[in-house]
């Protein structure tokens, strides 16, 4: 599907949405559900945990979106943050602190990236996820597995295209030496 006719679809089904239609809410969650699962699990890192945050994010979501009149732009950058904010939630309670890099913007220069993929098995790259920050896991599984662009990145972060070009950098170069260096000791 692309990207037009993905958001076209969003903004037709926030309008039913907002007219209480849950075949509609049926029908993001059947769109979202798998990759908001496997956005929260790479960051909680446990399924039971994962499953019930990503099942108390629809219910927010269909409570928030049917009873307030906030207009939501971008439905999939706005599923995103609220799953961020559950979790930032989550460790909140259990007494956990998040640490959120303030980062300082740089130009539009393209930063080269390289296909980790190719490079290492996704088993090693999923263990080796789990050993950086959870802000750079954060940012690789948006851009890597999800497939979001820097301009959704930074809707979803609250941060410019060029912040998260930087972030994910930073993130690559950290899972790279993680990578190294679980090759070096093997």
């Amino acid at each position: 599907m692309s990207e037009i006719t993905r958001k076209l679809r969003d903004e037709i089904l926030l309008i039913k949405i907002k007219h209480g239609s849950r075949e509609a809410f049926a029908e993001v969650y059947d769109a979202y559900a798998d990759s908001l699962y496997r956005f929260v699990f790479y960051r909680v890192a446990t399924p039971e945990t994962a499953e019930d945050i990503t099942a108390d994010l629809f219910l927010r979501v269909f409570q928030h979106l049917t009873n307030n009149e906030i207009k939501v732009q971008n439905l999939r950058a706005y599923l995103y943050q609220t799953a961020r904010n559950l979790i930032a939630d989550h460790y909140r309670l259990k007494n956990e602190d998040i640490s959120l890099d303030d980062l300082v913007e740089v130009g539009d220069s393209q930063i080269e990236e390289d296909n980790i993929e190719q490079i290492f098995n996704l088993q090693e790259i999923e263990s080796a996820l789990l050993k950086i920050k959870s802000e750079f896991r954060e940012v690789i599984v948006l851009a890597h597995i999800e497939g979001f662009s820097h301009k959704e990145i930074g809707e979803i972060l609250g941060k410019t295209p060029a912040a998260t070009r930087v972030i994910l950098h930073r993130a690559l170069t950290e899972l790279r030496g993680v990578l190294r260096v679980r090759n070096i000791s093997h």
